[in-house]
């Protein structure tokens, strides 16, 4: 999970998700599953601006570290967190930016 960050913006965030997801790649085990976390909750607070850490932001950043991650890893992928808790548009940005669905 990359989220609770102070991240400012959402440039900023996505970057830091890159990092985050390609030290994970670097370091996980090739038999082991790799999910990275994208925050689909809302919170306004020195740790977490809503504004910055979207699921948009996050799945940006994934895709970023994957270009330069270990790209034979049987099994990679984004998931939400907390999904129960995932608007109509984090959905949408989850299926756009990650599943590259309509």
């Amino acid at each position: 999970m990359s989220y609770d960050t102070a991240m400012p913006t959402e440039a900023l965030y996505s970057g830091y998700v890159a990092r985050q997801t390609e030290l994970a790649a670097e370091v996980t085990p090739h038999e082991v599953d790799l999910l990275m976390g994208a925050p689909a909750f809302w919170a306004d607070d020195p740790g977490h601006h809503g504004a910055a850490e979207t699921v948009a932001a996050a799945v940006r950043g994934i895709r970023l570290g994957l270009t330069s991650a270990d790209l034979e890893r049987a099994n990679f992928g984004a998931a939400l967190y907390v999904d129960f808790a995932a608007r109509p548009q984090d959905w949408a940005d989850y299926r756009q930016g990650w599943c590259r669905l309509p």
